[in-house]
């Protein structure tokens, strides 16, 4: 059953992926780019835990791009943040520059030392034993670094036009990190593909509608000061 939600997540991921790709094309706004590559890495990690869920990750390469996917999917979702929230300035690019250049360095310390797996499913997926070394601390340098940048980075757009989309944001980050740290503890196995799948929808519909509503806002005003 686990394993068909995590196959089911990196669909749906996928179709994520397109939508928002398609999005870029569109728009060439950066932040689509870097929610695309997101939803990428997202279908990478899920489908490596749909491939070892039921044989606790006995390929070192699977576990390799696991560890890939998983802390990139945080930098880049939160590079995207950084753009949405900074789309003019050099701070947007610095930190996108940051996160190429440490998930560059992640994926060769990653091949360059390989994982020595043991334990269980849920600790190695946790990081816990595996990730060792430069490579958990390229690792950290991405997902601790880039998690709070985009759950801050919600609540602060959602402070500043009080539009509730930006809350699904961070509500969706939220719920699989807090799912992860209890299935590795042995708490709650069942749900966590579920609280996965969960919290990419809410961060997906996050993304489309918190946009859309900023860009109806101006259209909207202008409406109103005609019909004064």
């Amino acid at each position: 059953m686990a394993e068909m939600l995590f196959w089911a997540a990196a669909i749906l991921a996928l179709i994520f992926a397109g939508n928002l790709g398609t999005r870029y094309r569109d728009k060439k706004a950066p932040f689509y780019l870097w929610w695309t590559i997101s939803f990428v890495l997202y279908v990478v990690a899920f489908a490596m835990e749909a491939l070892t869920v039921g044989n606790n990750w006995n390929s070192v390469f699977e576990y390799q791009l696991y560890v890939i996917g998983s802390a990139g999917l945080v930098g880049a979702m939160s590079v995207g943040t950084t753009y949405l929230a900074f789309p003019k300035s050099k701070t947007a690019v610095g930190y996108a520059v940051y996160f190429v250049l440490v998930e560059c360095l992640l994926i060769g310390f990653t091949f360059l030392n390989p994982p020595i797996l043991h334990g269980s499913w849920q600790a190695l997926n946790s990081g816990k034993n595996a990730i060792v070394g430069s490579t958990r601390v390229l690792y950290l340098l991405l997902a601790a670094v880039g998690g709070p940048i985009v759950v801050i980075g919600a609540l602060w757009s959602w402070w500043k036009s009080r539009r509730y989309y930006n809350l699904l944001i961070a509500l969706g980050a939220l719920i699989p990190s807090s799912a992860g740290t209890m299935a590795s503890q042995g708490i709650g196995m069942a749900i966590f593909p579920i609280f996965n799948i969960v919290g990419l929808v809410l961060i997906f519909v996050g993304y489309v509608y918190s946009r859309a509503s900023n860009q109806r806002r101006p259209n909207q005003s202008i409406q109103e000061a005609r019909g004064a």
